[in-house]
């Protein structure tokens, strides 16, 4: 196969295995609709200002992926969550903008003092058990499905009744990866350069072992003569191609482009 100019590689990578990266059993629900759960801790006695939460269900499971974790200053933490598809329809319009970005609020309450005074009463004899996650992990969370009408009737889980973190995946950073290159004179050097030829700004993705995603590679010919590539793989860790297109080899005509 010639490409006249440059060369787009889709190379689709495998997770091969996601292993103990967290301790957390996993558990999940249904469906977002109400659930059968109980107060486990009377945590809800513990909410500050309950007035101000308008309970829509007594109590929802949801999943999604963690965007952002942020403390309040009634000690409570803003989990601003990412949905599942299957859950997307617990936002409402007064999610869709600054500072939510359409992520459901997931409220753990009372993992710091209150440095309020008026919010104080509300965490005192109660000690949170409720894990804190990471940005980038995948939870399944259940609580009240609530509508905050501070914060302009936007939708919550308030209070946090329990969370697990989804042993199942990863967020899987791949920000650099290894090019070999097997040029057909048996070189370690050509018109790419040094083989192998480290490349990076790929996205970050959520996988579960046996995952596949696509990543795209440009390359464009310097070369004063035909070139081809015979042969392209993967060196970082837990990672395989499993198809490129167009598929090897691959030959570049003389001074395709100039990169």
């Amino acid at each position: 196969m010639k490409v006249p100019l440059a060369v787009a590689l889709l190379i689709v990578v495998a997770v091969g295995a996601v292993a103990g990266i967290y301790v957390y059993n996993f558990r999940k629900s249904d469906s977002a609709s109400m659930s059968t759960c109980t107060d486990p801790a009377s945590i809800s006695s513990h909410v500050y200002h309950p007035y101000r939460l308008q309970i829509v269900k007594p109590c929802v499971t949801a999943s999604g992926t963690v965007d952002r974790v942020i403390g309040e200053q009634d000690g409570d933490l803003h989990i601003r969550l990412n949905l599942d598809y299957t859950y997307s329809n617990l936002t409402n319009t007064a999610n869709d903008g600054y500072p939510n970005n359409g992520d459901l609020v997931v409220e753990i309450i009372c993992v710091n003092p209150p440095t309020q005074t008026d919010e104080i009463p509300s965490c005192e004899n109660y000690t949170n058990r409720i894990p804190v996650p990471s940005e980038g992990q995948h939870i399944t969370v259940t609580g009240p499905y609530v509508f905050d009408n501070d914060h302009n009737g936007w939708a919550e889980i308030h209070p946090v009744y329990s969370l697990v973190i989804d042993a199942s995946q990863a967020v899987v950073s791949v920000t650099r990866a290894s090019l070999e290159i097997s040029y057909p004179d048996g070189s370690g050097y050509g018109w790419l350069g040094p083989t192998p030829r480290s490349y990076s700004g790929w996205h970050a993705v959520n996988v579960s072992p046996g995952d596949q995603f696509t990543s795209t590679i440009s390359l464009y010919s310097t070369s004063s003569s035909e070139e081809q590539i015979i042969s392209i793989t993967i060196s970082t860790s837990g990672f395989s191609v499993t198809s490129v297109s167009p598929g090897p080899p691959i030959t570049f005509d003389p001074y395709a482009r100039q990169a």
